[in-house]
């Protein structure tokens, strides 16, 4: 129930970039929020959390996680990570030397951005957390181990698909001149997938998809619209 929820919101996003816009429908990254895509993301998400139900992850809203847990704690957590990234990005001007295939835009823009940014903390779970960890476990562990060092192996998973998001999304903009800020945002992206995966694994999915709304709210709209306007 909890994650068809979540899928109900991406709609709620797509009928806002077709009736509002508000600069969000000439953003590439909309075809996120199109149907198909948001059917295959719906599919794969009840997919990974039929998986995770299977490999010892709590269900998303269980009773036996504190509600601090629930939201304070990982709200605390991905701000933290938002801020130390935008203050990174004061002082070495990362965001003024950003570079993506495509011409992809670094922020989407405010108000849109409350909708847009949340939308894609949803999706990017899937694909970072919600199928390859429960999947890969169900096969190691429940498969192939039958049950045994279903905890060791979550953690090698965990320490591994945190590297998905910083390899992808930070190494293409190293060049010279930008060791140090891309290896600050390497950093911070690998703690916050890293903690992610950990909250995941004790609290639920949705504990980590707070955790990762959080920071966006921080670097991607507070910081990416209003102070550094990138």
């Amino acid at each position: 129930m909890v994650w068809l929820i979540l899928v109900g919101f991406l709609v709620i996003v797509d009928l806002f970039i077709t009736f509002v816009g508000a600069g969000l429908e000439s953003d590439p990254r909309a075809q996120l929020f199109s149907p198909p895509a948001i059917l295959i993301v719906g599919l794969a998400g009840l997919a990974g959390v039929w998986l995770s139900h299977r490999t010892g992850f709590p269900a998303a809203w269980a009773p036996s996680a504190p509600a601090r847990w629930r939201f304070v704690y990982p709200s605390l957590i991905g701000i933290a990570i938002g801020v130390f990234l935008s203050v990174a990005d004061i002082f070495l001007h990362w965001t003024a030397t950003f570079s993506s295939p495509g011409g992809v835009p670094f922020n989407a823009p405010f108000p849109g951005s409350l909708l847009f940014y949340p939308g894609g903390a949803i999706i990017v779970e899937v694909f970072y957390r919600l199928i390859p960890i429960p999947l890969v476990m169900y096969l190691i562990s429940n498969l192939a181990l039958r049950g045994r060092l279903q905890e060791q192996v979550f953690w090698a998973l965990a320490a591994l698909t945190s590297l998905i998001e910083p390899i992808s999304q930070d190494l293409p903009d190293l060049r010279v001149g930008t060791e140090l800020a891309v290896g600050l945002n390497f950093a911070g992206d690998y703690v916050m997938n890293l903690a992610q995966a950990i909250m995941f694994r004790r609290y639920g999915f949705l504990t980590s998809i707070i955790l990762r709304v959080a920071m966006y709210l921080v670097w991607h709209v507070a910081y990416g619209n209003f102070i550094c306007r990138c």
